[in-house]
């Protein structure tokens, strides 16, 4: 083995040291689900961030199967056959293989459940139609656990057959996203929900009854004023609930829904440290309906995104001009098998053919095996894709360009800031293997 490479215990180490091992605090508490997965899609067709942990803390009396696979365009052709669905059953035989003495240790209806859960997300997959989601994530494990989420980015196709979910792909693609507290304000009610991941959950309101006008000639402006002064406390209300709101379920952003004046004076009650989260202040037509309501937070989201891409890459020249920055892609996989990365920055069209041994989390352009533990690296359609996977679960900041990728275009696609400086030469030499 080259010295470029870690000891076999040292690589562990680090692959120990990501997400993918993290062991969650397990609670006795059962998270109410379908009975099967077209019930599960139906009835609650989103994780947020408090189901994936209460999914990763439950106790599961058999294995528990996890895919993630994505639905790029070329896999939804031919209409009467996608490919996705070859894929999966790609997926699947693999992982049989790997988890053949696993699956063969198991209870004797334990293991007759593993066949009988593959065949109905085969049988779901094979009714399913993506509507536009770029992937999808499904967690099953007999009547107890049946979780379905699709979701608006891509990821690394994959199949776990295991004694816990595998959550922590999902987990890392839900903090690398920004997360919304959306406050709908009127002077009666303000209630608050949570955007993210192009799905929005209600959580609760605070409403006050405000005095009913009346032409009482006796009482001129008194009651406009006993009125105001119910506005002010439900404006009040709302803002201290906002606040511990925001705090609790780890929000970064502030969106405010409603007519412009009444947003304009709830505003001035807002602390400055939610006052300078605010993202958006929108006005919404009354017949709009969740489309328009969607795309007006997408497209205020996107408007942000935009101005990050620039910032963050219009930053790129300087780790250049210092020896901190690996461009293009076999530069890139090369500071990924080498744990360098800081930040990523990948194209989000790029896509390319490839190997990962995703046990010691490393990538190649080439065939040839893993120099960890000499088994042959797997073929990965997107390799682009495991990229992405690894470097979420390492915790590196993760940024797929869909806006100016323009300036991404002199490193061909690919950029990775640096930890440290590293040669060129050392860089190419771990791209690849053979």
């Amino acid at each position: 083995m080259s010295t470029t490479w870690e000891t076999v215990e040292e690589r562990e180490r680090h692959v120990r040291g990501s997400r993918t091992t993290s062991v969650m605090a397990r609670a006795a508490e059962q998270v109410p689900e379908g009975k099967s997965l077209k019930e599960a899609l139906a009835q609650r067709p989103f994780i947020g961030r408090e189901d994936l942990r209460e999914i990763a803390r439950q106790n599961y009396d058999g294995p528990v199967i996890t895919l993630y696979l994505n639905f790029s365009p070329d896999r939804l052709l031919p209409a009467d056959q996608p490919r996705f669905l070859s894929i999966f059953h790609s997926l699947r035989h693999r992982e049989l293989e790997a988890r053949k003495p696993y699956v063969e240790s198991l209870p004797h209806a334990q293991r007759l459940r593993v066949p009988e859960d593959l065949r109905e997300i085969q049988a779901f997959l094979e009714g399913y139609e993506p509507a536009g989601g770029r992937a999808l994530v499904i967690f099953k494990s007999g009547v107890q656990l049946n979780r379905i989420m699709p979701l608006p980015v891509r990821v690394a196709d994959s199949l776990t057959i295991d004694g816990d979910p595998y959550v922590e792909p999902l987990e890392a693609i839900m903090e690398g996203q920004h997360r919304l507290l959306v406050l709908d304000v009127s002077m009666d009610v303000t209630t608050f929900s949570i955007y993210e991941l192009g799905y929005e959950q209600a959580i609760q309101s605070v409403k006050e009854d405000l005095p009913r006008k009346t032409e009482d000639p006796h009482r001129p402006g008194k009651e406009e004023r006993h009125r105001l002064m119910h506005v002010k406390w439900q404006f009040k209300s709302s803002v201290l609930l906002a606040d511990r709101l925001f705090r609790e379920r780890g929000c970064d952003l502030l969106a405010l829904i409603g007519e412009a004046t009444v947003i304009q004076e709830f505003e001035d009650y807002l602390p400055k440290a939610l006052h300078d989260r605010v993202l958006a202040r929108l006005q919404l037509s009354p017949g709009g309906g969740p489309n328009q309501r969607r795309s007006a937070l997408e497209g205020a989201l996107a408007e942000l995104r935009k101005r990050e891409e620039e910032g963050d890459l219009g930053e790129l020249g300087f780790y250049q001009g210092h020896g901190r920055l690996a461009a293009g892609l076999e530069m890139v996989i090369g500071a990924a098998n080498l744990f360098l990365m800081r930040q990523l920055f990948l194209d989000d069209e790029l896509a390319r053919p490839g190997f990962v041994c995703r046990a010691h989390h490393f990538l190649s352009l080439l065939p040839g095996t893993c120099p960890f533990d000499d088994q042959p690296l797997l073929p990965a359609e997107n390799v682009v894709d495991e990229l992405v996977e690894i470097a979420r679960l390492h915790g590196v900041e993760v940024m797929l360009v869909m806006h100016r990728q323009d300036l991404l275009g002199p490193y061909d696609g690919a950029a990775a800031v640096l930890v440290t400086a590293a040669p060129i030469d050392q860089l190419r030499a771990v791209s690849v293997t053979s």
